[in-house]
């Protein structure tokens, strides 16, 4: 029987890495996002490589919406065996700068959803069905940063709610992990979306160890945030390294103010 996958999150980096794998594994992904144009582009994409894949297109942050999804994707597809949790609001900014609001709004995708969705998804089947549930996690949850204070603490929030999850459901059929990424996207052979999604597969596969970090098995000591400030430190070498690493290009187009950083807090 195929075993059917949610992406929560499928966007065009991780989240289709993650959906294409799965898909090449064997499982049967439905990617979800709010942008259903681009989750109808890269299904067909899937489709084009000749992979299962199926869209729905839910705000991960709306509880009536994704209660919606669930019970869409089981008269659809039948009891689905995994859910990925990989919905993050990434942005950067500092202890003073962002206002309450808008930093309750960032705790809202990272950790409510989770939280929210994660029970949805233990809802529809019985508990000695076998069960998977991944949260991507981040660095940032071991490395509070004065450029990454919310990211840093919601996803601090995250793990927290995960390994909390991880103990409830011990003893039982299902299986809690946390894929605790600890790079940006594209800036190694490691962090490349297609050797990062490889992970999920993998945790699916193994079903044992709650926290997975990655690249490596421990926490990350510089963190990624510090390794990038190390490569980027030297405009000569910053424009050959960003010319060979678009994504990380783009994510420091995307936070300008990372590199008028002069480090982390002490």
């Amino acid at each position: 029987m195929t075993k059917t996958v949610i992406v929560l999150g499928a966007g065009s980096g991780f989240g289709l890495a993650i959906t294409r794998a799965f898909s090449e594994a064997g499982h049967h992904p439905v990617l979800v996002a709010r942008n259903a144009q681009n989750l109808q582009t890269m299904t067909e994409q899937l489709h084009t490589e000749g992979l299962a894949a199926d869209w729905i297109a839910a705000d991960a942050t709306d509880p009536q919406q994704t209660a919606h999804l669930f019970m869409q994707v089981t008269r659809q597809f039948g009891h689905p065996q995994t859910l990925v949790y990989n919905v993050a609001n990434t942005a950067l900014d500092g202890p003073l700068t962002t206002p309450t609001s808008e930093i309750s709004q960032r705790f809202d995708t990272n950790v409510l959803g989770a939280i929210t969705t994660s029970r949805q998804f233990l809802e529809l089947a019985p508990t000695d069905t076998p069960r998977n549930i991944l949260f991507t996690g981040g660095g940032a949850a071991h490395h509070p940063d004065k450029t990454t204070t919310t990211l840093s603490l919601t996803k601090a929030a995250l793990r927290s709610y995960v390994l909390s999850l991880a103990a409830e459901m011990a003893g039982t059929n299902t299986y809690v992990g946390l894929l605790t990424i600890q790079g940006i996207s594209g800036t190694s052979e490691a962090m490349l979306p297609a050797n990062v999604a490889q992970i999920y597969v993998k945790a699916v596969k193994d079903r044992s160890t709650t926290e997975i970090f990655y690249p490596g098995t421990t926490a990350n000591s510089p963190s990624e945030f510090e390794q990038l400030r190390k490569l980027t430190a030297d405009p000569v070498k910053r424009h050959d390294f960003l010319a060979s690493h678009p994504s990380a290009a783009a994510f420091l187009q995307n936070h300008p103010e990372f590199l008028e950083s002069s480090g982390p807090s002490r």
